[in-house]
C-alpha cells in the first residue's frame, strides 16, 4: 500500500502549453515567466478544491448579551477540577486555539490545558509549555505571548472522528477555539506539513525579473492570461510609486498593490508604507539604496480563458522602472479568486462594518486591514468583535472577542510583529508628543485563513465592529478580503419545514450585534426523531440542512440519517440563555438516484439521546447542483516486479505496499510465497527496490523497474504468528517508517494487528505486541494520517450476527492505543460472508475535496476492484462509482501529489507472475 499521507500535493501538467499561451498575450513589457517556479505547495493546493462539508465555527468568551463584557465565561461544562472549554461530536478538526489574560494569570503554575481526541489524550500539561514550544510542537505552530504579541496562539491541527474536548484547570479569561465540523472536516495537513509550509522561505524560489520597463493607466503590464493559475508574483517598483500601483484580476475592480501584496498600508504615511516581512502568503522588502522596493505573493490566482492578471498605474500616473515575474501552474476549472477591497468610515452605530460579502459558494482565505484615525490617545476601537455569517444565517457561527484577538494578539498588541498566519506589520503613532496625549494610530494587520478557511455554500458576510459595540467614531478602515469562489455549486431549490409537536414561545434575540432586537418565535423541544420527506430536484447533488433553534440549554445532540444511512451529527455545545436564538447546518451529499421521479428520501434527525432537550424552530433544506461524478478508466498494465522468474520460483506477490525513501529510492514489500496459492502458509514479506524518480518513469521502462533487494525479505513470521498478511508502510512523525500488518490466529474472530519500524526501509524491528484484535478474519490494514490523528482502515464484516462485508476503521494518536472499531463502509446483504470477502485490500486517498476508497471483491471476480467516494473519510455510501481491473490495488501518485498529480494503481496476486502498474484516467 502507498506510504503517503492522505494529503500529498504538487504537479504541473500542461505547463508548456500554459506558458506559451500566456506569453502570446504579453504587451512587450518586462516580464519573466518561470516554469520552474510553477508548483503550488500542498497546503495551498487544497484551498483550490471546494469543501462544502466544512462548517467553520468558533467557541469564544464573547459577551452573550452583545456588549463588550467578554471573558470569564464558565465554559460549556465542568468535569472535576476542569472547565470544559470545548466539546464537539461527529467528525471535525480544531484549527486554532487562542488564549490571553494578564501575564500573571497566564503564568500561574496551577493551570493545565488538556486536549482529548477520540477518547485519547493529545496533550495534558501547562499552557505555558504547550504554547511555548516545550511540548510536542514547536514554533510557529505554537506561539507564546511575546511571539504572538499579547496572547497564546496554536495552529496545531487536532482532527477527530467522533469526539473532541479541550479542558482547562484554572480561569481562562479570554479564549477562542476555531474549528470545523461536518463531512470531511477532519482532513487537512499534518502538523509536520503545516509547519513546513509556515517556515519555508518560499521567496527563494521566485523567478528573477528581467529588465525594467514602464507602465501607465492606459498601458498596464499584463502578468498572465488564462487559462492558467498564477503560482507566484514578484514585483520590483520605485518605492515612491507604492500608492500609485494597483493589481487587477480579470474584470474585478483594481486593488491597491500594498494590500494585494500584504502590506495593508498607505504610501502617504511617514514610513512610505513599507516594511520588511514575510508571511505564509506575502512578502515585502523596504527600499534598497537605489530606492526600489520589492513585493511578492504565492497566493494561487486561477485565471479562466482570456482572463488577465495585470499591474496598473493610477490615472494620470506613469511608473518607470517596474520589474515583474510570475510562475504559472495548470489552470483550475470552476474556481476563481475574489478580491474585495473596501475603504470605509465607521458607521457610528451599534452594528458591524462589512469587510467581505458574497452570495457565491466560497472559501475565504485572507483578510488584510489598515485602521487609522480614531480619537486622540484612544485605541478602544480595537475592542470591536468580528462576526462571520455563512449561508444566509442571521446567527454568526463565529463571534470574536476583540479586533486584536482576531489577529492573534492581545491587549492592543505588544507592538509591530509578523508571524506566518497573522501580524501587525506596522504600528505608527501620529503626534506622539506629550505622552501620546493627542496621538492617533495606524495599524497594518493581516490574518491568513490558510489552515482555517471560512467556508460558505450560499453566501458569506464578514463584519467587524468599530469599538466595543460598533459605535466608535471617527475611524477609517481599509480592508482586502481574499476568497476562492466555486462555480460548479449553485442553489437550485429550497424546502421549508416548520417545527411540529409540543411547542413553546421563545422571546429572545440572536447572539450577534448589540442592536439585535428580541423577537417572538415558537420552538419545539424534546427528545425524539424528526422525520422529513425530502423533495429534492432530480439534478440535486447536495443538500444543506439548516436548523433554527433555541440554545438556551446545552448540550444538544442529534444523529442525522438520510434514507436510513448515517450522514452526520448536529451538536450544540454551548448554552446561551441570554440571547438564545441560534442556527447551525449540516452538508449532505446526494446520490444521483436519490432524487426526482417521485422519489422522496426520508431525512431523520434523531435526538433520542440528546443530553439536553433538542430544540427546533424549523428547518430549511437547500438543494445544490454539483460537478458530475467522474468517469474513470484505466491505462495499460506494465510489469514493475517479476516474481515468476526469481530463483527458486515461481513466486507470487499478493497484498503489498510501496514507499519512496528519503534518498529517492523506492521499496516494495508484500505477501510472498511460492506458487500455488497458500494463504495459510504465507510467512514472509518480500523486499524489492527501484531507483527514483518513480511511477511515471516505470511506465516507460522496457523491463521491470523493481528488483529483489539483497535482504530479500522485510520480515518473517514469528512462532506465534500462523501467517502474516498485507503490510502497509507509512512515514511517522520522526521520519522513521512504520509497517502495520495482519497476524493470523486460530480464532478468525480474534485476528491480530502488529507493527514494525525501520529507519532505512531495509532493516525492520517489531514494536510491542498485538495492537488490537477483531472479527471476521479482520485483515489488510492501511494507515493514514488526518492532522495529528492516525487512522487504520481494514477488512471486517459489520458484526458476527450480521456478517455483511465492510471496511472498519480505528483512530489513534500514538499507533499503540486505538479507539473501538467503527464502520467506514458496509455493503448489502448479498455480500454477507464470514470473512468479509467483498471488501479486501482497502485503500483510501483524498483528491480535490473527495475521499476515495478502493477495494477488491474476489467473489465477484479475482480482478474486481471497486471505487467508492465520500466527502468524509469515515463514512462511504455503499454505491461504487467505478470498477477497475485489478487485484489488491495499492495507489501511488506522481510526486506524492494525490490532489492533482497522475494517479497509478498496482495489480498483483497468485498466478499473476509479479506486480503490475496502471494509470487511472478521469480523476
Amino acid at each position: 500500500m502507498n506510504a503517503g499521507s492522505l494529503d500529498g500535493r504538487g504537479a504541473r501538467a500542461l505547463l508548456d502549453h500554459l506558458v506559451s499561451s500566456a506569453a502570446r498575450h504579453l504587451l512587450g513589457a518586462s516580464l519573466a515567466i518561470a516554469p520552474g517556479a510553477a508548483s503550488i505547495t500542498p497546503v495551498l493546493e487544497d484551498l483550490l478544491s471546494f469543501h462544502p462539508g466544512w462548517m467553520t465555527r468558533s467557541v469564544t468568551t464573547h459577551d452573550p448579551a452583545g456588549g463588550n463584557d467578554d471573558g470569564y465565561r464558565p465554559g460549556v461544562a465542568i468535569e472535576g477540577e476542569h472547565r470544559v472549554l470545548f466539546h464537539a461530536r461527529g467528525e471535525g478538526r480544531i484549527a486554532r486555539i487562542w488564549m490571553t489574560a494578564p501575564r500573571a494569570e497566564l503564568e500561574r503554575p496551577d493551570q493545565e490545558i488538556w486536549i482529548e481526541i477520540d477518547g485519547h489524550t493529545a496533550f495534558r500539561g501547562s499552557p505555558g509549555d504547550f504554547f511555548g514550544g516545550r511540548g510536542p510542537w514547536r514554533s510557529p505552530l505554537v506561539l507564546d505571548v511575546d511571539a504572538s504579541s499579547g496572547a497564546y496562539t496554536s495552529y496545531v491541527p487536532f482532527a477527530w472522528s467522533s469526539e473532541a474536548k479541550v479542558l482547562f484547570r484554572g480561569v481562562p479569561i479570554y479564549y477562542q477555539i476555531t474549528y470545523r465540523e461536518g463531512p470531511g472536516a477532519a482532513s487537512g495537513p499534518t502538523p509536520e506539513e503545516l509547519s513546513r509550509f509556515m517556515t519555508e522561505d518560499w521567496t527563494a524560489t521566485l523567478p528573477a525579473p528581467p529588465r525594467r520597463e514602464s507602465l501607465s493607466a492606459s498601458a498596464p503590464l499584463v502578468l498572465a492570461t488564462g487559462p492558467a493559475t498564477v503560482s507566484g508574483v514578484d514585483v520590483h517598483i520605485p518605492a515612491r510609486s507604492l500608492n500609485d500601483l494597483s493589481v487587477r484580476i480579470g474584470g474585478q475592480p483594481p486593488i491597491p498593490a500594498s494590500f494585494f501584496f500584504g502590506l495593508a498600508s498607505s504610501g502617504t504615511d511617514a514610513d512610505g508604507g513599507w516594511t520588511t516581512f514575510r508571511s505564509a502568503l506575502h512578502a515585502a522588502w523596504t527600499p534598497d539604496a537605489a530606492g526600489a522596493g520589492r513585493l511578492a505573493t504565492r497566493l494561487p490566482i486561477p485565471l479562466a480563458e482570456g482572463e488577465v492578471l495585470s499591474l496598473e498605474a493610477a490615472p494620470g500616473q506613469e511608473i518607470a522602472g517596474v520589474e515583474a515575474a510570475v510562475g504559472l501552474a495548470p489552470a483550475r476549472r470552476g474556481v476563481r479568486l475574489i478580491a474585495q477591497y473596501r475603504d470605509q468610515m465607521a458607521p457610528g452605530r451599534e452594528t458591524t462594518m462589512p469587510l467581505f460579502e458574497s452570495d457565491e459558494p466560497l472559501q475565504l482565505v485572507a483578510l488584510l486591514e489598515e485602521i487609522s484615525g480614531g480619537r486622540p490617545n484612544d485605541r478602544t476601537y480595537l475592542e470591536g468583535d468580528e462576526m462571520i455569517r455563512t449561508d444566509g444565517m442571521s446567527h454568526p457561527l463565529q463571534i470574536g472577542t476583540g479586533t486584536e484577538d482576531y489577529f492573534n494578539g492581545g491587549f492592543y498588541f505588544l507592538g509591530a510583529h509578523h508571524n506566518p498566519f497573522s501580524g501587525q506589520l506596522r504600528f505608527l503613532v501620529v503626534d506622539p508628543e506629550d505622552g501620546w496625549k493627542n496621538a492617533t494610530f495606524v495599524h497594518s494587520l493581516y490574518r491568513l485563513h490558510v489552515a482555517d478557511p471560512i467556508v460558505s455554500r450560499s453566501g458569506l458576510r464578514f463584519g467587524i465592529e468599530a469599538g466595543p459595540t460598533g459605535a466608535y467614531t471617527p475611524l477609517r478602515v481599509r480592508s482586502l478580503g481574499l476568497s476562492y469562489a466555486f462555480s460548479e455549486y449553485q442553489v437550485i431549490g429550497e424546502q421549508k419545514v416548520r417545527a411540529t409537536g409540543r411547542r413553546r414561545l421563545v422571546h429572545s434575540a440572536v447572539d450577534a450585534e448589540r442592536l439585535e432586537l428580541r423577537r417572538r418565535s415558537w420552538s419545539s423541544e424534546g427528545r425524539g426523531i424528526t422525520r422529513i420527506e425530502v423533495a429534492c430536484p432530480s439534478d440535486a447533488r447536495g443538500l444543506l440542512l439548516l436548523r433554527a433553534y433555541s440554545a438556551a440549554n446545552a448540550p444538544q445532540t442529534a444523529r442525522v440519517r438520510l434514507g436510513g444511512r448515517e450522514v452526520g451529527v448536529l451538536h450544540e455545545m454551548q448554552a446561551n440563555p441570554v440571547r438564545s436564538l441560534a442556527e447551525d447546518a449540516l452538508w449532505i451529499d446526494l446520490l444521483p438516484e436519490q432524487c426526482g421521479a417521485g422519489r422522496r428520501p426520508v431525512l431523520e434527525i434523531d435526538a433520542t439521546h440528546s443530553p439536553a432537550p433538542w430544540s427546533e424552530r424549523g428547518y430549511t433544506l437547500r438543494f445544490f447542483s454539483g460537478p458530475p461524478t467522474p468517469q474513470l478508466t484505466q491505462g495499460p498494465a506494465v510489469e514493475i516486479f517479476d516474481s515468476e522468474n526469481l530463483p527458486g520460483g515461481p513466486f507470487y506477490v499478493n497484498d503489498h505496499s510501496m514507499i519512496q525513501l528519503a534518498d529517492g529510492r523506492w521499496i516494495l514489500t508484500g505477501i510472498f510465497h511460492r506458487e500455488p496459492y497458500r494463504p495459510d502458509d504465507e510467512r514472509e514479506f518480500v523486499l524489492a527496490t527501484a531507483p527514483g524518480p518513480g511511477p511515471v518513469s516505470w511506465m516507460g521502462s522496457v523491463s521491470p523497474s523493481l528488483t529483489l533487494a539483497p535482504e530479500r525479505s522485510s520480515i518473517h513470521a514469528l512462532s506465534d504468528e500462523r501467517w502474516i498478511w498485507a503490510p502497509h508502510v507509512v512515514r511517522d512523525r520522526d521520519g522513521s517508517l512504520v509497517m502495520i500488518f495482519h497476524v493470523g490466529t486460530h480464532d478468525p474472530d480474534r485476528s491480530g494487528f502488529r507493527i514494525a519500524r525501520s529507519r532505512d526501509g531495509f532493516t525492520w524491528s517489531r514494536e510491542g505486541g498485538t495492537l488490537f484484535e477483531d472479527i471476521c478474519v479482520a485483515r489488510d490494514p492501511m494507515l493514514a494520517r488526518l492532522g495529528d490523528l492516525w487512522v487504520v482502515y481494514y477488512t471486517r464484516c459489520a458484526s458476527i450476527a450480521s456478517p455483511l462485508s465492510g471496511v472498519a476503521y480505528r483512530t489513534s494518536l500514538d499507533l499503540f492505543h486505538w479507539s473501538p472499531p467503527a464502520m467506514a463502509l458496509t455493503l448489502g446483504p448479498e455480500t454477507a460472508m464470514r470473512n468479509s470477502g467483498h471488501t479486501e485490500s482497502p485503500f483510501v486517498f483524498e483528491r480535490k475535496g473527495w475521499f476515495y476508497l478502493t477495494l477488491t471483491s474476489y467473489p465477484v471476480d479475482y480482478d474486481a476492484t471497486f471505487v467508492y467516494r465520500s466527502r468524509s473519510p469515515f463514512a462511504f455510501p455503499p454505491r461504487a462509482v467505478a470498477r477497475l481491473r485489478a487485484h489488491a490495488a495499492e495507489w501511488v501518485a506522481e510526486g506524492g501529489d494525490f490532489t492533482s498529480g497522475r494517479l497509478f494503481f498496482t495489480h498483483a496476486g497468485a498466478g499473476k507472475g509479479g506486480v503490475f502498474l496502471q494509470e487511472l484516467l478521469g480523476l
